[in-house]
């Protein structure tokens, strides 16, 4: 017996489609079609969903199936149904345009469409509807011809659309002109099967170089859907991009597969839309090496902005998925409204889309080391955690207020710190945010009503003596993913809570631990398991004995001038200090400075930052240490990173891996970019691959440039990147300070 695919709902999907529910009175069709996507994702059979909803078995299963494919889009747009059939033949379409663009033996009068629609037995407005979708009007007699002007050559200029549903791959580029202020320059790729006027084509390079990166399909492991059904599916994602762009604008269309091959009704459809261009590749291997040459050169081509989220970023995003996509992976459809792609929002949809679905997303998929992939022994005692944070770094006392505030990923052991804080003597409140209700409204409510903090959180934040906050929310991925003036907002609200907690002079600390959950897992690459002991393990370090090891390391460090880092890798770098007082992380929270600066400890600790001579530095420094954050205003995994400084610039990086995005972040950047700025070395022995806590594994050696006014430089740059080298020797001023990581305070 045949089963129906299980049906999953995010929370504010399943908000959303319950509100459209009970519309009836509003959209009756959208009303049933949500109460059959609710009925699937409660269970139920199309059989069953078609007695109690009045609709036939085969409708049920085809809201459902468009439903995965499209979510919450493919059921409240009626609009993204596939378009009707044309009536209409072919040839009588090519002769309605033929005879229009054409002089008429009418005279100065033209034709008309009424006259039109007599000569070729059709009605008026099927002369008006044709003229409208080819944007032509009857030609005019002109007593002195007028010389046409050249136009411009086409080039890509941004993404619109993909349609990834095996085994038919589509993905639309919007061009524009080149002469136009939102257009590229370089060469573009050869035609498809439909060739272009010579004026627009330019031969590319050889596509092997691709090759490389590509993987044959995987055979089929399930029958495919009937050249019908998946007729339909292409159609309708072409229409989709037809009403979301301009019909003045070109747009090429990349498709793979067998459909745009042997569907009539493909064949018509290009012919009644002539400004989106079809490119058709019958085999699948081909299609992906076109489109993932397209995407590319468009990255490569695009122009840099200060702005994050624009074409080049979203061209880098889908040729990501394109590349890492296989034939067992659910089906994928996502397009570009213009107010997205003027407003910079495509490209966070179009993760936001991936994160809720399931989709790999933007990371590949490489296989992972050994000690990342390891499973760890029985997980650390949550009381065990809660007791050395509340008493060896918070140093919590009796009739003191403890405030934890918890997600849902992290509630057992915000229970354990309430436990802990009792035996104390303390007295705890526990702050909790569910997840999914923060999503829902993330989703649902007016970001300017996200940034209130109510007075009575207020209050309680600013009565506080101690402040335990677990890292949240816990999908990272999907918070990267979230629009922009969104993430602005709740950022405020957070913003305004620790000043709340800093008015009252909290000792407050960040619990890492909230950062590992499954999603982040898959986004950053790694283990859950061995993430979540190798925080907790880190964790149960006692900061005294960080301490002891980071003031004598940092008396070295206040002390020195010259510091010279080598590496058996190719690194013998020479930084200069000049006798700033470094800071010391070690985990131990100080009370509140009586001139009101405050803090907020992350844990796991332990590492020591000093900085750096901007104006000194010679040598090269290559990375051994891959970091899922390589600079301050992106996210993208880089890796085998090499710095050349000269006279205390900056004059050549290469990378192994991400050189894609530290170009176009390192491009935009300001004054200040090539500098030297902080070097820190890591205290923590338990630290080994957490991400975005590298620096603190035992002897690692990390060099930012840019900023470093935070740690008492002069270099207030609002960027800066890292990189990490682990295994080093450092020598300051003629003495080992340190020798293949380990150090000689």
């Amino acid at each position: 017996m045949r089963v129906a695919p299980r049906l999953i709902l995010s929370a504010e999907e399943r908000e959303v489609l319950l509100r459209w529910s009970r519309g009836r009175a509003v959209d009756p069709e959208r009303a049933r079609r949500s109460n059959i996507v609710l009925r699937a994702a409660d269970g139920a059979r199309n059989t069953e969903i078609a007695r109690a909803v009045g609709v036939s078995r085969l409708t049920a299963a085809r809201w459902r199936d468009r439903f995965m494919v499209a979510r919450l889009r493919g059921v409240g747009d009626a609009g993204e149904r596939a378009p009707r059939r044309e009536t209409v033949p072919a040839e009588v379409v090519q002769s309605i345009v033929r005879a229009t663009t054409s002089p008429s033996p009418r005279g100065a009068r033209g034709w008309s469409t009424r006259s039109l629609g007599q000569r070729f037995h059709v009605s008026h407005m099927t002369v008006r509807r044709i003229w409208q979708a080819y944007d032509i009007a009857p030609v005019r007699y002109e007593p002195t011809p007028v010389r046409p002007d050249p136009s411009s050559p086409l080039i890509a200029a941004d993404v619109a659309g993909l349609y990834l549903h095996p085994p038919d791959f589509a993905v639309a580029i919007v061009l524009n002109a080149q002469d136009q202020p939102n257009s590229l320059s370089g060469p573009r790729g050869p035609g498809g099967g439909e060739s272009e006027p010579v004026a627009r084509r330019q031969e590319l390079g050889p596509a092997s170089r691709l090759r490389e990166v590509l993987r044959p399909l995987p055979p089929h492991a399930r029958p495919w859907p009937s050249p019908e059904r998946r007729g339909s599916g292409l159609l309708r994602f072409l229409g989709g991009i037809d009403r979301r762009v301009d019909p003045s604008t070109d747009v090429r269309v990349l498709v793979g597969g067998p459909t745009a091959e042997t569907t009539p009704a493909i064949a018509r459809w290009r012919v009644r839309h002539p400004n989106i261009r079809l490119e058709s590749f019958p085999h699948t291997e081909r299609w992906r090496v076109r489109a993932l040459t397209e995407l590319r050169q468009l990255v490569g081509a695009a122009p840099t902005t200060r702005r994050p989220g624009g074409p080049a970023e979203r061209a880098r995003a889908i040729a990501g998925l394109v590349g890492s996509f296989a034939d067992e992976q659910r089906p994928f459809e996502w397009t570009a409204s213009r107010l997205e792609i003027r407003s910079r929002a495509a490209a966070d949809r179009l993760r936001y889309d991936l994160a809720v679905t399931g989709h790999p997303g933007f990371k590949s998929r490489a296989r992972l080391p050994e000690s990342m992939t390891g499973r760890s022994s029985a997980e650390v005692s949550e009381r065990a955690l809660a007791r050395m944070v509340l008493r060896k770094s918070l140093r919590v006392h009796a009739g003191e207020h403890v405030t934890i505030e918890s997600w849902t990923e992290t509630l057992p052991a915000a229970n354990a710190f309430v436990l802990e804080s009792l035996l104390l003597g303390a007295r705890p409140l526990l702050l909790y945010q569910d997840e999914p209700t923060y999503w829902a409204a993330a989703a649902e409510v007016r970001p300017e009503f996200l940034a209130r903090l109510g007075e009575h959180r207020r209050a309680a934040m600013e009565r506080t003596d101690v402040l335990v906050s677990f890292f949240g929310p816990s999908d990272r991925e999907r918070v990267h993913a979230m629009p922009r003036p969104t993430m602005l907002k709740l950022g405020e609200y957070r913003d305004a809570l620790y000043r709340a907690a800093a008015r009252s002079g909290a000792r407050a600390v960040q619990m890492a631990v909230g950062r590992a959950s499954a999603a982040s897992a898959r986004m950053y690459g790694v283990e859950l398991d061995r993430w979540k002991h190798e925080l907790n393990a880190a964790t149960l370090v006692d900061p005294a004995k960080l301490h002891a090891v980071g003031i004598a390391l940092r008396r070295r460090l206040e002390r020195g001038r010259e510091l010279r880092i080598t590496h058996p890798n190719g690194t013998d770098l020479r930084l200069y200090l000049k006798h700033r007082r470094p800071s010391l992380v070690d985990g131990i929270v100080p009370p509140a400075s009586p001139k009101g600066d405050w803090n907020m400890v992350t844990l796991p600790a332990g590492v020591v930052n000093v900085a750096l001579d901007e104006q000194q530095a010679e040598g090269v420094l290559r990375a051994n240490v891959a970091s899922s954050v390589g600079m301050s205003d992106t996210v993208g995994e880089v890796g085998g990173g090499r710095w050349t400084f000269a006279k205390g610039r900056l004059t050549r990086f290469t990378y192994e891996q991400g050189g894609e995005f530290f170009s176009p972040s390192y491009a935009r950047a300001g004054a200040g970019r090539d500098r030297p700025g902080t070097l820190s070395i890591g205290l923590n022995p338990r630290i080994a691959m957490a991400p975005l806590l590298e620096d603190q594994g035992l002897g690692t050696v990390t060099l930012q440039i840019g900023r470093n006014d935070h740690a008492g430089g002069s270099t207030r740059s609002d960027w800066w990147a890292w990189l990490l080298l682990r295994d080093a020797r450092a020598v300051l001023d003629g003495k080992i300070l340190l020798d293949r990581g380990r150090l000689h305070p």
